[in-house]
């Protein structure tokens, strides 16, 4: 894999879209077992809300 740099010396909006776009991009790269476990990982420390 290859590696990501980033640098955080931006505002506070691009801090969070990089921040987006990386979250992203590390999911797309999930199995349907690995999102499975995410996203009830996520809803059980209240990340998500139904």
């Amino acid at each position: 894999m290859d590696k990501v740099f980033t640098h955080f010396d931006g505002d506070e909006e691009s801090r969070r879209a990089e921040l987006i776009r990386i979250i992203e991009h590390s999911v797309e790269q999930l199995s349907l077992s690995e999102l499975e476990a995410l996203y009830y990982d996520l809803i059980s420390k209240d990340y998500i809300k139904l």
